[in-house]
């Protein structure tokens, strides 16, 4: 089975081919151009360097946030284009699940007792953010948009943190100074490293892709969603258009 992983969730922007979970083709962007001037000529890179057509493509794996709204949109609307022109499936992958998986542990410390934190940068100290553990990939605390100080906190209160004082804590990703600065402002004494340099690979979102396919099919272009994990602030601003209108 060919599937073709991309990412416009964040700031790189990424695309690659693989096959029955075997690297064909791939490529990474850290240009500072939009995406939307960005990912098609590099899907386009990968398609030329793969030596396929799009009709060779069985499945569209795409990150569907949480991350820049723009972002998500861009790779969203650019993948249900390819699916529907060819019939292939899709298949929403989390941004924060396909960092973690993007991520090695370079650390001394075995993968049974490190957890690790995805995390992008929100503004305004928030953070994109899950944690899980390293090995298993179970969920800790569940992705969502998070103040980096009240995230902070239910690290330090998790049951693996509490009763391991050798559990070791990974913060990857854009949000990994916000978490810094905020675990620093709380006092918490762990053991926590931080690689603020760490991007979403195709290799990380094939590995989630895969994994989903063992349990479940590729669904329809139709069917996949974006999962922004906050209100967008235009939405809030008409919410309070509305909120006023009703009460003149």
């Amino acid at each position: 089975m060919k599937i073709m992983v991309c990412d416009t969730s964040n700031s790189t922007c990424c695309a690659g081919i693989f096959e029955d979970g075997k690297e064909i083709a791939y490529r990474l962007s850290f240009e500072d151009r939009t995406h939307s001037e960005t990912f098609m000529p590099l899907v386009d890179e990968v398609m030329n360097s793969a030596g396929l057509k799009y009709s060779d493509i069985d499945a569209y794996a795409v990150t569907v946030g949480p991350g820049s709204f723009t972002g998500i949109r861009i790779g969203i609307a650019a993948v249900k284009g390819m699916a529907l022109a060819t019939g292939a499936g899709c298949i929403g992958i989390s941004s924060t699940e396909a960092l973690a998986r993007s991520c090695e542990n370079a650390t001394r410390s075995p993968k049974s007792e490190t957890i690790i934190i995805p995390a992008f940068d929100a503004r305004n100290k928030r953070v994109f953010a899950k944690a899980e553990e390293e090995d298993t990939h179970k969920t800790l605390i569940k992705e969502d948009a998070y103040d980096a100080k009240d995230l902070a906190l239910k690290v330090t209160k998790l049951p693996e943190v509490i009763y391991n004082a050798r559990k070791q804590i990974l913060v990857v990703g854009s949000g990994a100074k916000v978490m810094k600065q905020a675990f620093e402002d709380i006092g918490a004494r762990l053991n926590v490293y931080y690689a603020s340099g760490a991007a979403i690979l195709p290799k990380g979102i094939a590995l989630v892709a895969f994994d989903k396919l063992k349990n479940e099919p590729a669904v329809s272009a139709r069917d996949i969603t974006a999962n922004y994990c906050a209100a967008s602030r235009v939405k809030t601003l008409e919410q309070q258009r509305r909120e006023k209108s009703s009460n003149i």
